[in-house]
Parts: C-alpha cells; structure tokens; sequence
C-alpha cells in the first residue's frame, strides 16, 4: 500500500500501528489517546523517532516502518499559513497529486495523472454526499476547510480494508476528535479576501472549539465555518457548439488523417464570390462573463465517551450549505447560418484548412439584410445545496481483539430554486416590423493561439437602448432547472484480530452494507398570465406548456428595457462591446406581471439504487526486516436504473386523423417511455503490500492489487433522447443543415466498472533530517473506462401512429459513453526535499503518466479507439521556503500536462498544460497569534482547451477565474 499523509497542525508524537502511521495535533495528542483509534492494543503501541521533520513550514515526506505501507507525510505546524483554504489545496503538494480549481480555489483531486472522477474520497471511512444540481460521485473539497481535519491519507495503492472506489486513488479525511486535543483548545481564522476580476472584500471565517472533561473520558468539540465569495469566470471560445467540416469529402486533419466529424456543412460561400471547401470551422464563437455569489456554512459536532478502559462511544456529524446566485452574460458571433449577402471576409490558418475568423456586414451586398446577430444570452440561477452526514460508532478493545461497528447515513440535495434563460438578436426579426433594422451593423470574430476577439459594431449596445433592432427570441428563451436528491445508509462491522502466530501479526475482517439512492429530476417554471385558469390548464390534454409561459403571449421584455453594458475585458477574450442582459430588472418587469407557476416533470426523471455488500479478510506479517499485508475484498453490487426515455417527432404538414391538416405547434410532438434496467456485477480485488527495510535509512517498497471505479451516475442514467426529423420540417429549415432522419443521445446503463490491476514498486532514502529522495513507478491497466463517443446504432422501433412504421431504424449520430479496455496508465514519479540549517528549503516531485489508445465497445461491438479520458501525461510540484522565529515565507509553483478531455466533433479535445504560482506569508506575533496573508494564481493563469493535437489553431475555450488575495489572522489555543 502507498499512502500519503497530510497532517494540518503541529504535532509531539509519532505513533505505530500494524498498517499505518499517524501524527496527531499537539493540541493535547499524545499516543494514548492515540491508540483508540489508530493502533493494535495497547501492548504493541510504540513510540518512534520522527525522521525528516524539521519545522512547522518544512513540507516534509516522512516514511517509517509501518505493516507495508508507504507513508508520505507533509507536515505543518498551522496550516493557515500556507495559501490552503481547504484539503484539496493542501493535497496538491503530495506527489503526484493535482488539483482542479473551481472559482479559484480547490475542489477536486487527481492522482497521477487520472481524472478526478476515478478519486475515491472518504470522512472518517465512509462517502460523503455532496452533490449540488448534478449528481456525481466526485467529493466536492471547497466544502471542508482544512481546520475541520485532522489528517489526511492518499493511498495510491489500496489494502483489502479499506472501501473499493479508487482507480486513481483514495483519499481518507479523518475529522478531529476532542479526546485528542487538550480541553479548551481550538483555532480560530477571520480572513478578508479580495480578487482582481471582482474587485470586492469579502470575509471567511473558522472557530474550532474541544472540551472533554477531567477524567479525559468524555468530550465534545464543536467547529463552525462561514464564507463569502464573489467569483468571476471570463471565458471565450466554441466550446459548447461543434466544430464543422465543409464540402462532402470525408473530413480529415491537417495532416491528412480521416476523421469522423458526423457534423458536415455544405461549402461556405462569402460576398465576395470565394468559396471555402474542405475546411473545419466553429459554428458558434463566443465570449461570456460568469458571475456568481456563494455564500457556505458548515457545522461540526464530534462526541466521544469512553464509559471504561475497553469501551468507547462516539457520535459526529457534518452539514453544509452552499447558496448561489450566479449570472451569466453571453455574446455569440454568427448564429445559425452564413449567409453570404453579409459574410465579407474569411481567415484561414497557416494549412489552409482551418477557419480562424470571419467578418459580416449587414450591408455587404448593398441592401440591408437581416444579419440576427450578435446573439445576446444569458441565465440567472438561484440555487442552493446541502450536504449532511452523520454516524454512531461503538470500539471495544479485548486482551486479544478489536470490535469496531459504524452505522451512519449521507445526503445531499441541491438545485436551483429560481432558474431562468433568455435570448435577444441584434435584428428586429421577429417583432413584426415594417423593415429591417439592425443594432449592429457589422460583427467578427478571430481565433488566435490562445485568445478570442469579438468586434462588434460599437452602437450596438445605444442602438439596442433606444429600440433599433432587438427582437426577442423566445425560442430560445426558458426557466427549466435540474434538482437532485443523494442519500446513502451504511453499516459497517470490523474485527481485528492479534494472533502474533510466527511472522503473522494481525488478521482483521470485516463486512460493510451500503443502499444509496439518487433522484434527478427536471422541472420547469412557467411564468402565466394573471388570468390563466392554472386548474384548466393542467387538466387539458396538453397541460400546460412552454407556450403558455410568458415568452410566447408578448410578455418577454423588450430589447431596449433590459440591457445594460457587461464591463469585462480581459482573461480569455478580448470584446470591444459587450450588451448584457441585466437580470435583476429583467426579473422585475416580468414577475410583475405575471405569476410564477413551477411544475417538476414527471416524465424527465431517472433514479439510481445502488445495493453494495462487501467483506474483507487481511493479514498484517513482519519479519526481520520486512513487513507488509496480504488481503482479498469480494463486493457485490447491484444497480436498479430507470429513466423516461423521450421521443420527439418533428413532422410534414400532413393530415391528421380526422383529415384535417397539421401545422403549427402540432407538428412538434413527444412521447415518453419509462426504461428501467437491474444488474449485478461481483468483484473480487485481492492486494499485496510489502516493505523492506534494506537499512536504517533506505526503504524499499512494493505493491500490486486489482481495484475497481464504478462509472458516474449521469453516465448511467442520462435519459435517451431520439429525435424524428421529416423531409418536410428538414426542408423547411434548410438553412440551419438540419437533415431528416432519427438522431439521439443518452447514457448508458450496461456501463461496467472500471477495472484496474496495478502494480507499485518505490524506494525512498532519508539522507538527512528534513531531507529526503525517492522513485516510484507504477503501471496500471484499465478495462471498461468510460469514453464519450458520437457513432450510428440500429435500434428496433415499435413505430409511431401513422408517422414512422415499426421496425429497425438507423440513429445517426448518436451521442453515448462506452467501455474502453486495455487501456494502460504507467510511468514514475520522483520528489526529493531538502532542509538547510540556516532556515530555507524546497520540496519538488515530478510524476510522468504515459497511457495509450484503448479500444472502446458498446455491448460487445467496437467502435474505435480512445485515449484514457481525464490523464495528463505529466505534473509537478515544487515550494521553495523559508522559516524564521518571526517570520515565514512560501512559494509554490505546480503545473499539469496536456490533458484528454473527451470526444468532440471526432477529435478528442485537450487541455493545454496549466501552471499556476501560489504565495503565502506569516509573522508570527505572539504564541499561537500570527497574520497571515497569501496570493493564489500570482501568475494570473488561464485555462485553455483545444479540439484536436494535430494544430493549436481549433481553438475550444479559454477562461480566466482571477488572482486572489488573501490577509487575516490565525489564533491557535
């Protein structure tokens, strides 16, 4: 087993159990107290030296001699002097760990180079629910400050104890508990934090209070956290459209390779009378402007109650709450078509075969056209989410055993309570005019290496003011939200065993019961007319619909009522002008006239119930010189999921039954099919863990176990979507390419669980005190990854009244997830850290993942190849450091490689490598008072990602979250 661990606050005892070490706060540790948690009894606790350990802002990786086990452990006397505002942050300095950042801070975690998707996060042993909207297994790290933790453990190699989950890698998160501080101890952090996209001060707080009695038998400890948080996101690109290829050639990269786009166009003509084929281009350039308001409380409350010497009681519980009011400002050039009377100018790149900007003129052809765009959007989302969790456990310690049994349940629900869309074009198409008027005359986009430029006719925004152009698209228009509810109980019993029989120290079992369920629905609110009969309403056939909302009866805003300007500009995209919905008056004018009607669809639900049973036995061996464990963990899993598949038929102006013709909204019609599914897949995963110590000073180690991940819940199941589109109603839209036909998307509930068998083998040499060099490799090969996948599937169809006859029908394209086998993850990785007398010292680790091309398959069936989704093929981290008697200073500068994102218009997409210097300082005032301050991003680092490795040139999106300050103080007691 390989571990690491991160200690948060300063420590006095280093102590040994049979599988792994622990450190434990100075806040009243010592290994007694220690033991009830960590150890074998009593009799075999020890108390070791603690190598390369040399001050609180030393980040120091410490292995001893433990059952097996790997142990790296950074070390800090108080965390809040480092730029680590919660664990993910913390983590990113254990080898070969990286973070990703949400808003500007840490929350989720990756593992050599893996996706956070395959990190296994856990409190004091269990899953922590903590799914906001959509639900997803990943842990969600901005919720726990690093003050609410004790400890922390990766594990990049797993034993049979410890819960199945981590392809990357575990994380284990051990709260505090009040019997292991001293009575009336704790920590208290005010902070002020302040970001250069915001421009606003804004304060954190954390308390931690323990108390436990006398007779140190019984405690409490209490913890509370509060944070305001205004984050702006500035981002530019095509991200969330698809990339074209022009002409009916087979579409190819610059170098010549097909490619299966499956989004052909036809050939691209300009006013100029050029014609552009064979080329790839973005449908839809955008920039926007996400702003979003957070505020988060979190609860602690530990309990633990020793009644005699054996027997310990203990209650904890957690809960937190996020709130969010986020809007969105968007700017989209062109829309939909390219319509030559005002395309005047195409740019291509350096192989002539990409698209990297275009240029319009309403007036190119010498009449004004109506050119519809820029294409002003947005959204306003009032959301909030609550995670809580809770668990009983009861310890008895025999003469020659350990009892411990746990039952505890965690749920989280989140979604939006108030959740709107809206769109304007910059024409007045659809408002019924005389002629055409245009706010913007003339609009543009460019791609360059890393940066999108929007030009936009600079009245555009006085023109939309004073109601030139403008027109509402209610199409595009809407108020429908996703909520989620995650609840799983668990039971767990586990016994350990000191038999000592030879070189056989500690035999442990145990058994566990988890039952989740998860429920994701979708509903919509309708904005009606005062005056609507809602009752009348929901008993008609049709119910009530998106037409009866206030978009579609003349309600939506006009144009020149709502907007105001988006400043922006800089991180991302540069724009000369940026029309923005302004969504607080927006919301006024239209609750003020009609009347919120909120409806959850039942027709647009899937549930999930996971049924996971598993039992685990472990030896723990040591002779001489080496030591390490041998295990075996069978689990079963069963999985009942259903989902409302939906079929949409977009018909021909036929006649219906009674002869009558169908035009209109008629033509639009859906069905719903309720699909619900079981399986039961049994794993056994065996592990193996050994360590010799070849001297006092060199540690050689080996590791090698089958694991498994199981696949993300929307993965599973995302309903099917199949549209039917008619000859005529193709025809009819021919200028958007819409071609007739079925097309569809939705998950998969065949998906199996990752596999993974891995292999560890690292050697680690303390040469000096703080001072320390090791390798690692490591080789791991995945069966059953997930991969997103565009392809054609024929599917059997039990027809359509007299619109589609029953039988095989042909969905092209059809967007699904697979399985991916042989897919292998291997390299190395390397840190070394060095402590001088004179104060200063580095810490750096280097991790370099080579993966390959996998085959993906669907039921059996190939469909190609993809490389392993989420894996950079390397990563760093270094710190340079000094510590003073009054004063210390840090620098932290970590990077990522180029990572595979996914599948998009037949390439796989890529993040480009990302690097990002974080800066902390402290003074320490007096014992246990010290200010602090901190500079998270100081390099002002943008996230980029690209379709396709062959050229830099398709650009997908760039953002930008800010650099953020940090100043406050840090009490400790």
């Amino acid at each position: 087993m390989i571990v690491a661990s991160i200690y948060p606050f300063p420590f006095s005892t280093f102590c040994k159990s049979s599988l792994y070490v622990s450190i434990f706060s100075a806040l009243g540790s010592t290994c007694a107290v220690a033991a009830q948690e960590n150890s074998q009894h009593a009799k075999d606790m020890e108390v070791i030296e603690v190598r390369g350990i040399r001050s609180s802002m030393a980040e120091n990786l410490d292995v001893k001699r433990m059952s097996g086990s790997v142990v790296d452990a950074i070390t800090a006397e108080d965390i809040g002097k480092f730029p680590d505002k919660n664990v993910a942050d913390s983590l990113q300095r254990v080898p070969g760990v990286v973070i990703e950042r949400d808003g500007g801070e840490g929350s989720s975690v990756s593992i050599r180079g893996l996706s956070s998707e395959l990190t296994f996060t856990q409190l004091n042993g269990n899953f922590i629910a903590s799914s906001p909207g959509e639900p997803s297994r990943s842990f969600d790290y901005a919720l726990l400050p690093s003050s609410m933790i004790e400890s922390v453990e990766v594990y990049k190699s797993p034993e049979a104890r410890l819960d199945e989950g981590g392809v990357g890698g575990t994380v284990l998160m051990h709260s505090r508990k009040p019997l292991n501080m001293d009575a009336n101890s704790g920590v208290f952090n005010v902070e002020s934090t302040y970001a250069d996209v915001t421009k606003e001060y804004e304060p954190q707080f954390t308390g931690l209070y323990s108390w436990k009695n006398d007779n140190e038998n019984f405690g409490v400890l209490v913890g509370y956290t509060y944070q305001e948080r205004t984050n702006r996101t500035l981002s530019g690109g095509t991200d969330a459209n698809v990339w074209r290829y022009t002409g009916t050639g087979q579409a190819t990269d610059i170098h010549g390779n097909t490619v299966d786009n499956n989004n052909g166009w036809d050939t691209i003509n300009d006013a100029n009378g050029n014609s552009y084929d064979g080329v790839w281009f973005p449908q839809v350039v955008r920039g926007s402007v996400l702003n979003e308001k957070r505020e988060r409380e979190g609860i602690q409350f530990s309990s633990q109650w020793r009644p005699t010497n054996r027997l310990e009681l203990g209650f904890n519980y957690f809960g937190f709450t996020l709130g969010q009011d986020r809007t969105e400002s968007v700017i989209d050039v062109p829309e939909w078509s390219l319509n030559p009377d005002f395309l005047t100018d195409v740019n291509l790149d350096e192989s002539g075969t990409i698209v990297t900007g275009m240029q319009y003129d309403a007036m190119a052809s010498g009449v004004e056209n109506d050119m519809q765009f820029p294409w002003m959007r947005g959204s306003y989302v009032r959301e909030e989410s609550t995670s809580d969790t809770f668990d009983f456990n009861l310890t008895y310690e025999g003469d020659n055993f350990k009892a411990r049994f746990v039952i505890g349940n965690t749920q989280s629900e989140g979604g939006p309570e108030e959740s709107w869309e809206a769109a304007y074009k910059s024409s007045n198409a659809g408002e019924n005019a005389a002629t055409i008027q245009n706010a913007a005359q003339t609009a543009g986009w460019s791609l360059n290496q890393n940066n999108v430029s929007l030009n936009i006719d600079p009245n555009t925004l006085v023109n939309l003011q004073n109601g030139v152009g403008g027109g509402r698209d209610a199409g595009s228009s809407n108020s429908s939200f996703v909520r989620s509810e995650l609840e799983e109980d668990y039971y767990q019993a586990d016994v350990d065993f000191y038999v000592d029989w030879g070189f056989l120290k500690t035999i442990k079992t145990g058994a566990k019961y988890r039952n989740s369920t998860l429920h994701r629905e979708t509903g919509n609110t309708f904005f009606l007319d005062p005056n609507f009969d809602i009752a009348a309403g929901e008993a008609s056939e049709q119910g009530i619909t998106r037409f009866d909302s206030y978009q579609w009866n003349g309600g939506m805003p006009l144009a020149q009522n709502v907007f105001t300007s988006e400043n922006n500009i800089a991180g991302g995209f540069d724009i000369n002008q940026m029309p923005s919905i302004d969504w607080n008056k927006y919301r006024d004018m239209v609750t003020a006239s009609y009347v919120p009607y909120t409806r959850i669809e039942d027709n647009f639900v899937y549930d999930i119930e996971e049924k996971i049973s598993a039992f685990y036995i472990q030896g723990d061996f040591e002779f001489s010189e080496v030591r390490g464990n041998l295990g075996v963990r069978v689990v079963q899993t069963k999985t009942l999921t259903s989902s409302t598949d939906l079929y949409t038929y977009q018909l021909d102006h036929t006649n219906d039954e009674t002869g009558e013709p169908v035009t209109g909204d008629a033509r639009f019609v859906e069905d719903y099919q309720l699909v619900t599914q079981q399986n039961k897949d049994t794993q056994v995963l065996p592990s193996f863990n050994i360590a010799w110590d070849a001297t006092d000073d060199l540690v050689i180690r080996g590791a090698i176990a089958k694991v498994i991940s199981r696949p993300d819940y929307s993965d599973l199941g995302a309903q099917q979507r199949i549209t039917y589109v008619s000859g005529e109603w193709a025809e009819d839209r021919a200028a958007f390419n819409e071609l007739p036909g079925f097309s569809g998307s939705g998950g998969n509930k065949n998906l199996k669980p990752f596999e993974s068998v891995q292999a560890d083998l690292s050697i680690e040499y303390y040469y000096g005190e703080g001072s320390a060099v090791g390798l690692a490799l490591f080789h791991k090969k995945v069966d059953n990854f997930v991969v997103p996948l565009v392809i054609d599937v024929e599917q059997n169809f039990a027809g359509k009244n007299n619109i589609v006859d029953a039988g095989t029908i042909n969905i092209a394209p059809y967007s699904t997830v697979g399985n991916g086998t042989d897919a292998v993850s291997k390299g190395a990785e390397v840190f070394i850290q060095h402590a001088f007398d004179s104060g200063f010292g580095f810490y750096a680790n280097y991790t370099y993942n080579k993966t390959n091309k996998a085959d993906v398959t669907i039921n059996g069936e190939e469909f190609g190849q993809s490389a392993l989704i989420g894996s950079a093929k390397y990563q760093y981290n270094t710190s340079v450091y000094y510590e003073g008697g009054y004063f210390n200073v840090r620098a932290s500068y970590n990077k990522r490689g180029e990572t595979v994102l996914g599948l998009n218009s037949g390439l796989n997409v890529y993040q480009d490598p990302y690097e990002q210097i974080d800066v902390n300082a402290s003074v320490n005032l007096y014992d246990g008072l010290s200010l602090t301050a901190a500079v998270i991003n100081l390099t002002k680092s943008e996230s980029v990602t690209r379709l396709g490795n062959d050229t830099d040139a398709r650009l997908l999106n760039t953002s930008y979250s800010g650099r953020r300050f940090y100043a406050g103080f840090n009490y400790s007691f």
